[in-house]
């Protein structure tokens, strides 16, 4: 079955339409994205599990379909790694913090739900279907206070005076810089590695100087961070994982 479910919309050349696939005796809600610039079809699952296929603007729905029967194992392996990846909250959980883990154990005592640290375990008091905004408080709480510390030591190496911070929730990017001069970091920087962490803040502080990523921008952040490339390329290997939630 390859059913369509709505027609493309906005003005973008690039037209996305979702559809329907059967695999396996599944339907899976697949998006297609339509360039004029394509001339071969491909295929992708996200780490959230979506099927998307991206194909050139008039090929017909019977070439999608036949290629992605030809493609159903690979589909089927991928669906199944993402699925494997996602996080499960449950007693015992590990839970990725500074670069390490922290043991997740849900508690079920009288008084109010909260959630706190003991050594490498994260004491959650609550029913299980509130540890998720729980928990996702506490590492907000955490990442206000050590990022306000680590950007107020990088801020003073930099020669420049503590600039406001805002905690990010973004899904694509670690940190920015606003033209106000504040600097955005990603909360969910406190699963990573310190010097991770560290690496993205001298990035935003080099922005500073330099709005841009030209050469002399780089310069900056080695002056500030000389070890950035090893660290920016570990972070994009590791980055995926910090999102699971």
């Amino acid at each position: 079955m390859f059913s369509f479910l709505r027609k493309p919309t906005g003005p973008s050349p690039i037209r996305e339409e979702r559809f329907r696939f059967s695999l396996d005796e599944q339907t899976l809600d697949c998006l297609l994205r339509r360039s004029p610039r394509r001339r071969s079809l491909a295929v992708r699952v996200s780490d959230a599990g979506e099927v998307v296929v991206n194909a050139p603007q008039r090929l017909g729905v019977v070439d999608i379909h036949g290629f992605l029967q030809k493609h159903a194992d690979w589909i089927s392996a991928r669906l199944l790694a993402a699925r494997a990846q996602r996080f499960v909250w449950c007693d015992g959980a590990l839970l990725p913090y500074l670069g390490g883990q922290l043991q997740l154990r849900l508690l079920d005592l009288p008084g109010l739900a909260r959630v706190r640290r003991e050594g490498d375990c994260l004491l959650c008091n609550a029913r299980p279907d509130q540890a998720p905004i729980l928990v996702t408080r506490w590492y907000q709480r955490s990442a206000r206070v050590l990022f306000g510390e680590r950007l107020a030591h990088h801020a003073a190496r930099a020669g420049c005076a503590q600039p406001p911070l805002r905690l990010s929730n973004a899904r694509g990017r670690w940190g920015s810089l606003s033209p106000k001069g504040v600097v955005s970091l990603n909360w969910r920087l406190l699963k990573a590695g310190p010097e991770q962490l560290d690496y993205v803040i001298c990035h935003e502080l080099a922005h500073f100087r330099q709005r841009n990523h030209s050469p002399a921008f780089w310069r900056e952040v080695a002056l500030l961070f000389p070890e950035w490339k090893q660290v920016r390329g570990e972070l994009r290997l590791d980055g995926r994982l910090y999102f699971q939630f």
